[in-house]
């Protein structure tokens, strides 16, 4: 598997006013198939599903797009690792997606593990109206710890430990499904 690069901008950029005013000192875009080569696809296949999906380049951004089928399983994700410490110091991140209007989550992942399974860290994409190109944010404190989709209790999130990056489309309707991705930066609070 390649390391998620991300690069470092120029500036600040800003959040949405009513969360918080940040640096967002990393930048990952999605304007090449190498940068979109760095994701894989985990689906129900895993476990017996039959749902498909997985990311691709399409006209200078990634998509990830599939179909869901609720019978014997239900998910499609796709997920990049990060480079050790990249998330260190940061509040969340921010993403620029065009939305078919389906509920999807962002994962990340840690050392964290509930016995031996791992913990996955998700929270909603809150995604605009269909097919428009917003940003959106998610906050690191609003992740809630999860395995295999079901909640855990007693794991803390801990940016600085951050392996893995992803989304998650676990919505319960069978059916196909898109999601188109630009860009994603990861955000903290401003250093004084």
């Amino acid at each position: 598997m390649r390391i998620l690069s991300l690069t470092i901008i120029l500036g600040a950029l800003l959040l949405p006013s009513e969360l918080f005013a940040q640096d967002c000192p990393l930048k990952v875009t999605m304007n090449s198939a190498e940068a979109v080569s760095n994701w894989r696809s985990v689906n129900d296949g895993v476990m017996g599903g039959l749902s498909s999906g997985g990311p691709r380049f399409e006209d200078s951004h990634m998509v990830f797009a599939g179909v869901i089928n609720t019978d014997g399983g239900g998910f499609s994700s796709i997920r990049a690792q990060v480079a050790p410490g990249a998330f260190a110091g940061m509040d969340g991140v921010k993403f620029r997606v065009k939305s078919d209007g389906r509920v999807y989550k962002a994962t990340f992942r840690t050392d964290a593990r509930k016995g031996w399974r791992e913990v996955s860290f998700q929270a909603p994409l809150p995604v605009g109206s269909e097919r428009d190109w917003v940003d959106v944010t998610v906050p690191f404190n609003e992740l809630k710890p999860s395995v295999f989709g079901r909640p855990v209790r007693g794991a803390k999130f801990d940016p600085s430990k951050v392996q893995s990056i992803g989304i998650i489309l676990a919505d319960g309707q069978d059916g196909p499904f898109r999601l188109d991705v630009e860009s994603m930066e990861v955000c903290g609070a401003p250093q004084s």
